[in-house]
């Protein structure tokens, strides 16, 4: 839990969240000490986290470290197809880490608006989900919004949409 909190305040400090903090957390992640027990480097957690790492850091050395999810929103299919080359992944690989980026910018968002709001931050990944639940609609973009709704949309059809 206080890992989670300190993660909270460091975006909450932070003014824009970029694919260099990102990474860190990533990197951050698999340096603790529990990636370390026997064993626990086969766990479907880390090497999840490994795979993703090895995304974000093509990223940041083909996109450069200040890249923010505006950036990679307007990526155009030629761009995306260098990161796959770069990294050596599938494009639906390089996708799903894409969209984690641009999840953990939102997550930054909503915790900056509840902080500039005077709103508790979360202490937990309950407190936070509730949050996103909360106040998300509030801080996403028009095209966001747009994109949710596509989403659901897809969901409820079967992907038929």
């Amino acid at each position: 839990a206080a890992k989670l909190v300190d993660q909270i305040n460091l975006m909450v400090s932070s003014p824009i969240w970029t694919l260099k903090m990102f990474a860190d957390e990533i990197n951050e992640t698999l340096s603790s000490w529990t990636t370390k027990i026997p064993g626990a480097s086969r766990t479907a957690e880390i090497k999840a986290a490994k795979e993703t790492q090895v995304v974000v850091n093509a990223m940041v050395e083909n996109l450069g470290d200040k890249v923010t999810a505006g950036d990679i929103a307007r990526l155009d299919r030629r761009q995306k197809l260098k990161l796959v080359i770069a990294c050596k992944k599938p494009m639906d690989e390089v996708n799903s880490v894409l969209n984690s980026f641009r999840q953990m910018e939102m997550m930054h968002r909503i915790l900056r608006y509840r902080k500039e709001n005077g709103i508790p931050l979360p202490t937990d990944e309950a407190g936070l989900k509730n949050a996103m639940q909360k106040d998300g609609i509030k801080v996403m973009t028009n095209q966001e919004k747009q994109e949710m709704r596509e989403a659901y949309s897809k969901m409820a059809t079967g992907g038929k949409a």
